[in-house]
């Protein structure tokens, strides 16, 4: 791809754009959809599997795949050309055959409590429910990780039940726990560490949102894993949380 040629349209699905030098953007309809995002990681795999250690990274979110990729390569007319083949070819294969797109579910326990001065109680009161119907709906759906940001192992998870939907919250807090699960508009999310936010705070977990082993960083919620919630009781989040002795 030449820097004069900006744009490329690979199918009425996804285009393909240059960014950066080192930066090119593949991009689909503007929406949270689990079959349209399992395409996207599909075809993320198919292009990390073909470039290989030429690839710097591949990043997922919602409805775009960010792949950055040394400059000389990236502004190769060849490379736009192997890229809309793969994208072409993956929709011509699913065309033709039943595609499984079921991920892993992972369990995440939570605490849901209204003596923590979070918003538990506030988000009833909105939604008009009592705090125990909240708890109910909010763990009986199944989330979809759709991307990692904002902080490491921070992952926006989708789609929360249309009854639970606020916007953010007028005034952020400085400081959120660490483990706090928090809903805004469609979105559910956990803080992996503490720090400001904007979201309305129903729980805490005690599990730990990524791990670094050997110097390799790896987030508990893959993006294009399901996630379902699990409500805990004070005790068991006491057990359960790092350094307990119990």
């Amino acid at each position: 791809m030449t820097p004069q040629l900006q744009q490329l349209e690979i199918n009425p699905q996804c285009r393909l754009t240059l960014v950066a030098e080192n930066a090119l953007l593949l991009s689909w309809c503007a929406k949270v959809c689990s079959a349209q995002h399992q395409d996207i990681i599909n075809i993320q795999h198919l292009i990390t599997e073909h470039f290989g250690a030429a690839l710097i990274s591949a990043v997922a979110s919602y409805h775009c795949l960010m792949l950055y990729l040394p400059p000389q390569l990236l502004l190769s007319a060849q490379t736009s050309h192997i890229i809309k083949q793969i994208v072409s070819r993956y929709y011509q294969t699913k065309a033709g055959s039943k595609t499984n797109t079921t991920a892993n579910t992972i369990q995440i326990p939570v605490y849901y409590d209204t003596a923590q001065q979070w918003d538990l109680a506030e988000v009833a009161r909105r939604c008009k429910m009592s705090v125990e119907q909240v708890i109910e709906l909010h763990t009986s759906q199944h989330y979809r990780g759709y991307a990692l940001g904002f902080t490491p192992g921070f992952c926006y998870l989708a789609s929360l039940p249309e009854s639970l939907h606020l916007p953010r919250r007028a005034s952020p807090r400085l400081q959120v726990p660490q483990g706090a699960v928090a809903i805004a508009e469609q979105q559910c999310a956990i803080y992996p560490v503490a720090s400001p936010g904007g979201w309305h705070i129903i729980g805490q977990t005690p599990l730990a949102m990524y791990s670094t082993q050997q110097g390799q960083f790896s987030a508990t919620i893959a993006v294009g894993q399901n996630v379902q919630f699990r409500a805990i009781s004070k005790a068991e989040f006491t057990a359960l949380a790092p350094g307990s002795t119990q």
